[in-house]
């Protein structure tokens, strides 16, 4: 296994380079933030999601030319999801920095991973190029928290978007936006987030998300993790008119504090 290790005096990353480059451990003070290797590509760890993150409507993806190409739809099917590099090997190409030349048919293109710690903060990016692939993308990180660190209270999600997409059956986006009303559990898409979202897990520690990111997904109907998800662009961008002409980075930063 090859590990790819980011040490600062208060935060170490691992990224499991063998294993789609997610960070496989991410501990602050030595208490591990990250769910540990359980079964499924997607389910542990924080992972990246490129070409594209989320779901993608039968894993029909619609060309610039106007014809349809037939993604992958074997991870968690009828849909593709969460791209092509979370399953497959990566390669270390300086200190914190991963990179892998995606399959077809993005094949030319490569998406990079670049993660900097820095006290009680680490940053992450992730970088879609191209290389004159002309398709549709847009990216995301999948993190796992779990709901419990060193004994304490359920972890809380403090999280405040102005609107939530109105999703199908099987999750897929209608284009649509109601109030962000739904009581938990969620596994939903979220804009015009106010503020840092932050997993709190009171009397242990506090997690502030910063990022740009213009959408969230928020995931919390697992037993034993919550996800906050900052993403370029939401589900099945291509398939609804999305604007993908800024969605191929993503930067976040991931501060630390007690709680």
């Amino acid at each position: 296994m090859r590990i790819m290790k980011i040490e600062g005096e208060k935060i170490t990353v691992e990224v499991d380079l063998d294993n789609g480059a997610r960070l496989s451990s991410v501990k602050w003070h030595g208490t591990e933030f990250a769910i540990q290797r359980r079964e499924g590509w997607l389910s542990w760890g924080w992972y990246p999601m490129a070409p594209w993150a989320g779901r993608i409507l039968d894993g029909k993806l619609r060309a610039s030319d106007g014809s349809t190409l037939q993604l992958r739809t074997d991870v968690l099917g009828p849909h593709a999801i969460h791209g092509l590099a979370f399953d497959k090997p990566w390669r270390e190409i300086a200190p914190g920095v991963a990179s892998i030349d995606l399959v077809a048919p993005y094949e030319g293109a490569r998406v990079e991973q670049k993660v900097v710690v820095d006290g009680d903060s680490f940053t992450y990016e992730l970088s879609y190029i191209a290389n004159g692939v002309d398709l549709p993308a847009w990216v995301g990180l999948h993190t796992w928290f779990p709901r419990t660190i060193n004994g304490s209270p359920e972890a809380e999600i403090d999280f405040h978007p102005e609107k939530m997409l109105d999703v199908t059956p099987t999750l897929i986006p209608t284009g649509k936006y109601k109030e962000p009303n739904k009581p938990f559990p969620w596994d939903d898409v979220f804009t015009g987030v106010k503020g840092d979202p932050a997993v709190i897990w009171r009397g242990e520690a506090k997690l502030s998300i910063s990022s740009p990111a213009d959408w969230w997904v928020v995931y919390t109907e697992d037993p034993i993790g919550v996800c906050v998800e900052p993403q370029t662009a939401p589900p099945d961008s291509q398939n609804f008119g999305a604007d993908l002409s800024k969605a191929h980075k993503l930067f976040s930063r991931f501060t630390f504090e007690k709680a």
